[in-house]
């Protein structure tokens, strides 16, 4: 008997979701809500190229950057993943931006990467609904039928991979 790929999708998920338990006791259940909404749209096909350290990994290092943001625009970061810095390592480079919802967001973000001849391997885009305290510190993910909170965008993106911290602040200078 085969499995199906959302089964397998959902078991990778569950793994990951043993390890954010285990080092998340104090944030509790909003990480939890995060790192399920961050994956939710992914195909199983894309997210079963990846281990569950990956997986855990990237959601973990995502959900620290967004954890406090301005309503000035977008927060955005570009690097090369580290274990000893992020937690996680990538064969690619990852932008990284938390942005208040707006339609064609991913549209712009993307044609702008191609603009500057970057190849997009991976991209994850959920719309999470927030709640902030007045200094932009994330206080809770709410279900996305809430009318209280605000939408936004999560965009993780992995691109061919460019070394220097000046060709990743070009990136970031283009995105901005």
């Amino acid at each position: 008997m085969t499995t199906h790929p959302q089964q397998l999708k959902s078991e990778l998920i569950d793994q990951v979701m043993v390890k954010v338990r285990a080092a998340s006791k104090r944030e509790g259940e909003p990480i939890e809500r995060f790192v399920r909404d961050y994956y939710e749209g992914v195909a199983p096909e894309l997210l079963l190229e990846f281990n569950v350290d990956e997986l855990y990994g990237a959601a973990m290092a995502l959900w620290q950057f967004s954890g406090r943001r301005t309503e000035s625009g977008p927060k955005i970061r570009v690097y090369n993943p580290s274990h000893e810095e992020h937690g996680w390592v990538s064969t690619h480079s990852v932008v990284e931006i938390v942005n208040d919802d707006m339609p064609f967001i991913v549209d712009s973000v993307v044609a702008a990467l191609n603009r500057e001849g970057l190849i997009v391997h991976l991209l994850v885009h959920p719309v999470i609904r927030v709640r902030r305290d007045s200094d932009g510190k994330l206080l809770d993910i709410l279900d996305p039928s809430a009318s209280d909170g605000q939408a936004e965008s999560i965009l993780h993106i992995e691109v061919s991979q460019r070394s220097g911290q000046a060709a990743l602040d070009a990136i970031r200078a283009t995105l901005s």
